[in-house]
């Protein structure tokens, strides 16, 4: 199993404090986890069999005071990767520390830029690329799990084409947990201009699929 790992972040918005924020904890700082983790199954000559795309995105709040430690920002990065976006535990260890970093430097340049307590939404991407062969199919652990995926579809999904998914379909999982094959979302979010505030909502559930079509997280 070959993984790689990309992370990139920034401070998205800055906003003044709350009436009841606590002095003694630093700035308040929401970050925005945003996950796309990929998993390819190769055949011979480095040919994609099959492909999958899961997005997962969470908030996480925390003081800065929390965060000038790395092993615990590290600890914070591959708890909320692994156990609350099913981020492969391997994986999760490796981009641990970039993702540690990345919201470290950011939050340093708060630091020097900002003498208030002001509320920071740092926007955390992380682009997990996993590339396996047929015969290592139980791999990924978890829910983003190859076979495990296809096994847990529903007739609820597909609602875009209504044709069945098929184990070499490159299939996509959005934010809210619906699953099309990769092509047809892409072309749903393609039907109207860009500026339309339909063009990038779930097919099924109207959520705000944007920051799959890589538009800025909302918070």
């Amino acid at each position: 199993m070959e993984i790689d790992i990309e992370v990139t972040g920034s401070i998205v918005e800055m906003r003044p404090p709350e009436a009841n924020h606590p002095v003694d904890r630093g700035f308040l700082v929401k970050i925005r986890f945003f996950l796309n983790d990929t998993l390819k199954v190769m055949g011979e000559n480095d040919e994609v069999m099959k492909a999958q795309r899961c997005y997962e995105q969470k908030i996480v709040t925390r003081y800065s005071t929390q965060i000038c430690d790395a092993s615990y920002v590290e600890q914070l990065a591959y708890n909320t990767l692994h156990n609350d976006m099913d981020m492969d535990s391997e994986a999760a260890e490796m981009a641990k520390a970039k993702v540690a970093r990345t919201i470290m430097s950011n939050m340093e340049v708060a630091r020097i830029n900002n003498s208030s307590l002001w509320t920071i939404f740092l926007e955390i991407r992380v682009e997990c690329t996993i590339e396996i062969t047929d015969e290592e199919a139980d791999e990924p652990s978890g829910e983003h799990g190859c076979d495990r995926l296809l096994d847990r579809l529903d007739n609820n999904d597909r609602s875009i084409c209504r044709e069945e998914f098929d184990s070499t379909d490159h299939i996509i999982v959005t934010t809210c947990h619906h699953t099309y094959h990769c092509a047809c979302l892409f072309r749903w979010f393609a039907r109207g201009p860009p500026t339309s505030s339909g063009s990038y909502t779930c097919p099924n559930c109207r959520s705000d699929l944007a920051s799959i079509a890589g538009l800025p997280i909302k918070f």
